[in-house]
């Protein structure tokens, strides 16, 4: 017990012979082939901001932690592949280069539980800690040669616990200078062991919990004392699970208010289970509904717990492994806090539909910003406030979210990251540093946890320096419609006031219509008389005469108009009777936004955006010279741009190139208009600074 174990991989035990010159050429060759390296360069020529391919074959389970590391500007992280290979990649964000050691070859099965845990040590060294899924009594381990190089790899070793293993969650403790590795051991159950010396080897440290469920843990360390967890009762399969939390710290175990537990096992067994920890998410122990799963823990400035996980809403009876097709549609994610002593815990957001029968309660998942409490991301196949599916070609597909909420007191705001995909998007992994924010995620086919075929894709996003500032005393309104035609603009659109107002301090008021387009009402429109600007993201609605006259004295008074995308056919009705009392308003485009829409045409690829005046000034302030992408398709408006606008950018697509971006005057009022507002664009900084730009611009603010 408790023994270090070396051994060989499976490729060296059968190449063994007696002669020692063979001997040595196999070792020399073994050592190269298992540090396989294979790399990735791209062009200076990329767009930094959008979704970018750094994998072409990983993928990852969730009950590993750390799986990635954000170091200056590269991020390092592990994955398995389709066949099985445990690998550590290597994205460079200066030139988007990215790089992959394979670190096992054969030696274990396709099976994404198998990923690894990393650590960057104090020597600067990394150290991957993994385990086969239930497989053996082994934990494998591996240490870089260089500190901060992932290209050379100590040989693989080997922990032998007490029991079949799987899981490795790995965390440094300055104070007590130790390592810890929290694992799944003997009886299902929650182990740990204990390094001191950052990893080169262990000893068996004790045992979590010891009870006949199968819980399920997420861990953060706050890399000094203590390292914080959340459970489950058991599997979701077997368990109508609670969620708890609790903390280790100095050879204790407490509740979240410091409750002291007791004295943490050093033995093979353990006097704690999940229910002597503190009870977050009551899902009624002895009633099949609301059964919990954890996600994703992190820890604020302050040390406090925060977390998420997903609760399925329509179980099937417990442990049922056939009848599968009765339950795992409904999916909901929750945001727990600790504040004053007590937990906060809200449901935010629909998660969907199961990834797949018989594991009914896989949800894409959902993870936390390190950094900050109010950012999160997540993996649905539903829209995240309606539930309604999220349908491509008549499929659901899975799609990557943002959101984020103005405060801790706010609601949550959701914008996508990846919008009318091919392929699914899951398990999304954010990390961030003080400059930027950085998530990666899953795209392809996700059969089973031992059959897939997975790519890593990631994403940047600057990260916005908010300074202190009065309220700006200037009133934007948002007009905006939902339809499936309407780019989700019922999603962007509140986000970006959110963010508008967190991060500028303008006081916005988005309203969103209901009804029948050809009778549309805008509710509260009336609130308009004292707006400063009016934002326009709708298509193709009539509005009574009354709501229409509003909008147009708002025009003539020379109040300002930023146009959106769909706003250059907002009131065109093409189709249907507009009954009585009810008016569209055509002219609306050519006279006040300034040109014709003529549609898509053959322009249905993405648009390289093209700069019209020096960038960095003016409307452009704080956009780099160079081509971006925007993901939406250009749309077209031929020669019939007002001669008078003064153009910001063009967009190329198809062999086409059209503006997309301008200025005019309509009478006294002054008019913005971009076709750009593809929901992908809204996490993209160019443009919500182009956006943020234009308001000031129209406000006359300097």
């Amino acid at each position: 017990m408790g023994r270090r174990k070396i051994y060989p991989s499976i490729q060296f035990i059968k190449m063994i012979t007696n002669s020692k010159k063979l001997f040595f050429t196999i070792i020399i060759a073994l050592f190269q082939f298992n540090n396989a390296f294979s790399q990735n360069s791209v062009g200076k020529d990329i767009d930094p901001f959008q979704p970018f391919k750094i994998v072409e074959d990983g993928s990852w389970c969730w009950f590993q932690d750390e799986r990635a590391l954000l170091i200056d500007n590269k991020v390092v992280f592990t994955g398995v592949t389709s066949k099985g290979y445990n690998t550590v990649s290597e994205w460079n964000l200066d030139d988007y280069s990215s790089k992959t050691t394979v670190l096992t070859e054969g030696s274990l099965p396709a099976d994404d539980h198998n990923v690894g845990s990393l650590m960057l040590r104090p020597d600067g060294k990394l150290l991957t800690v993994y385990a086969g899924h239930t497989i053996d009594e082994f934990v494998r381990y591996r240490t870089t040669t260089n500190p901060y190089d992932i290209s050379k790899w100590t040989e693989e070793a080997a922990f032998a616990a007490n029991g079949k293993v799987c899981y490795s969650n790995t965390y440094y403790l300055e104070d007590a200078d130790l390592t810890y590795n929290f694992f799944r051991g003997n009886g299902n159950n929650p182990h740990y062991m204990v390094s001191k010396d950052y990893g080169d080897s262990w000893t068996f440290g004790g045992r979590l919990f010891e009870f006949p469920g199968r819980s399920y843990l997420r861990y953060a360390s706050d890399g000094k004392t203590r390292i914080h967890f959340i459970t489950t009762d058991g599997h979701p399969r077997h368990m109508n699970n609670n969620i708890y939390h609790g903390y280790v710290e100095n050879g204790n175990a407490y509740r979240s208010d410091g409750t002291l537990v007791g004295p943490l096992s050093t033995t093979e067994n353990s006097k704690f289970k999940p229910s002597d920890f503190t009870m977050v998410f009551d899902g009624d122990i002895d009633t099949r509904e609301d059964i919990g799963w954890t996600s994703d823990i992190q820890l604020d400035e302050n040390g406090q717990p925060y977390f998420v996980f997903s609760v399925t809403k329509d179980p099937i009876t417990r442990g049922e492994r056939f009848n599968v097709e009765k339950g795992g549609f409904d999916h909901r994610y929750h945001y727990a806090r600790w504040a004053n002593g007590e937990w906060i815990e809200d449901e935010i957001a629909y998660a969907g539909s199961r990834l797949y029968p018989s594991e009914n309660e896989y949800t894409g998942l959902i993870s936390l910003n390190p950094k900050d409490k109010n950012i999160l991301y997540f993996s649905g196949d539903v829209h995240p406030v309606t539930g309604d599916p999220l349908l491509v070609d008549g499929e659901r597909r899975y799609e990557i979210f943002r959101g984020e909420r103005l405060n801790e007191e706010s609601p949550w705001k959701f914008t996508p990251v990846t919008f009318n995909s091919k392929e699914d998007n899951i398990r999304p992994i954010v990390l961030a540093d003080d400059n930027k924010e950085v998530v990666m995620w899953l795209t392809g086919r996700y059969t089973t946890y031992k059959d897939y075929q997975l790519k890593v894709y990631g994403k940047v996003i600057k990260k916005k320096r908010i300074v202190k500032e009065e309220e700006k005393n200037k009133k934007i309104t948002f007009l905006i419609s939902k339809d499936p035609d309407n780019y989700e603009a019922d999603l962007t659109i509140p986000y970006f006031a959110m963010k508008l107002s967190k991060e500028s301090g303008f006081e916005t008021n988005v309203i969103l219509g209901e009804g029948e387009r050809n009778a549309f009402k805008l509710p509260g429109l009336e609130t308009i008389v004292d707006t400063d600007l009016l934002v326009f993201f709708l298509r193709r609605v009539a509005l009574s005469s009354d709501q229409m006259q509003l909008i147009k004295n708002h025009i003539a008074a020379g109040k300002p108009v930023l146009g959106i995308r769909t706003a250059n056919h907002a009131f065109s009705v093409k189709d249907g009777k507009i009954p009585s009392g009810y008016e569209d308003w055509w002219e609306f485009v050519p006279e006040v936004i300034g040109h014709e829409n003529m549609g898509y045409g053959a322009a249905k690829e993405a648009t390289q955006v093209i700069t019209e005046q020096k960038a960095g000034k003016k409307l452009l302030k704080g956009i780099p010279e160079g081509k971006w992408i925007s993901q939406g398709n250009l749309y077209l408006m031929g020669n019939s741009l007002d001669s008078k606008a003064k153009l910001i950018l063009s967009g190329e697509s198809d062999g086409k190139t059209m503006p997309i971006a301008y200025t005019r005057k309509s009478g006294k009022s002054k008019v913005f208009y971009t076709s750009l507002g593809f929901p992908t664009d809204f996490t993209h900084p160019n443009f919500t600074q182009l956006l943020k730009n234009a308001i000031d611009w129209t406000l006359n603010i300097k």
